[in-house]
């Protein structure tokens, strides 16, 4: 069994008031330094050989001297009979939002208004939310209110979707005043009694094609031809094409007239290679016109249908010492159908809209 002397007690009270002098005046949120980990160390292992009685009798008093939210909320937590208010006061005075919450949370008889009132009067809109989705018996309003009035998108949105209880209206609000076409998508997909319409309307005012691919794409409801016609305006070949990919009910023809006015041989030969309906001759005219020996090569090899002869006469036409292509070097460049299958396709557009 360990045991402790009464020189290593006094030898722990040591360090006890080395971590007083580290944290005079220091307002953290989790952060743990060494010595306090040291000390913890030491006092589980003198309580798992001496019970709670002798720990509360030995180091109580001191570790209420720390004024260490993180060695207080240990011991409420752990520490059967230690003195939950005295530990309590300690998190309190810290101010620290993260104590005051897991306090609140985790501790029996902790005093939830006193723990919430800390939280409400820093107006941190994190904290907040935190406190209502975890505390039970929190003041949903008032911590609501302080999310509101912050006007933070992620936190409103995050309120509406978890909290039971949360003014939908009032959250939605303050996205749809924000104009911003992320927060707005989030919210018509995410949020069971969004404002369909109005969101859409954001997203489209914006005139973003990734947040208007993915409305049209995700949100049940949402207006295809109006948010397809800000994809079809930006004359974007990559949009086009991710459109006519993604969206049930696209319009391949007009999306695929982009693609081509583009005179993009890569966003041609995926358009060809992915879309049913595609109109072949026309992408491959495109990519011929290019004289590009990659996606010749390509087209030639894979495109069902296309002109195997006008392409592979490109590719032999473009074996210059500039250009430094031959069939060799085609074969390393050329997407096969392993890279572009379908699986590979969706990841290829998850990474290009991250982007």
């Amino acid at each position: 069994m360990l045991t402790y002397t009464a020189i290593e007690i006094d030898s722990l009270k040591n360090i006890f008031k080395t971590i007083c002098t580290l944290n005079e005046g220091k307002k953290w949120f989790f952060v743990m330094n060494d010595k306090e980990n040291e000390i913890l160390k030491k006092i589980k292992e003198y309580y798992k050989n001496y019970g709670a009685k002798k720990t509360i009798l030995n180091f109580e008093d001191d570790i209420l001297k720390l004024n260490s939210p993180y060695l207080s909320y240990w011991f409420a937590l752990n520490i059967e009979g230690s003195n939950t208010k005295a530990h309590e006061q300690v998190v309190l005075e810290s101010k620290n939002l993260g104590w005051c919450c897991l306090f609140a949370q985790d501790i029996k008889r902790a005093n939830i208004k006193a723990l919430e009132q800390v939280v409400l009067e820093s107006k941190d809109p994190t904290t907040c939310y935190f406190f209502a989705r975890d505390v039970k018996g929190a003041n949903i309003k008032a911590l609501e209110k302080v999310v509101l009035e912050s006007k933070n998108l992620e936190y409103c949105y995050s309120f509406a979707w978890c909290i039971t209880g949360a003014n939908i209206n009032a959250l939605e609000k303050v996205v749809l005043e924000s104009k911003n076409p992320e927060w707005c998508y989030r919210f018509a997909c995410g949020i069971k009694e969004a404002n369909i319409k109005a969101l859409e309307k954001v997203v489209l005012e914006s005139r973003n094609p990734k947040w208007c691919l993915y409305f049209a794409e995700k949100v049940k409801g949402a207006n295809i031809n109006a948010l397809e016609k800000v994809i079809l305006e930006s004359k974007n070949p990559e949009w086009c094409f991710y459109f006519a990919q993604s969206v049930k009910g696209a319009n391949i023809s007009a999306l695929e007239k982009v693609v081509i006015e583009s005179k993009n041989p890569e966003w041609c030969y995926l358009f060809a290679l992915l879309i049913k309906g595609a109109n072949i001759k026309e992408l491959e005219k495109v990519v011929l016109e290019s004289k590009d020996p990659k996606w010749c090569y390509s087209f030639a090899e894979y495109i069902k249908g296309a002109n195997a002869y006008a392409l592979e006469q490109e590719v032999h036409n473009s074996k210059d010492p500039e250009n430094g292509c031959n069939l060799k070097e085609l074969k390393d460049l050329k997407y096969s159908k392993e890279e572009i299958d379908t699986k590979d396709i969706k990841q290829l557009v998850k990474k290009f809209r991250n982007e």
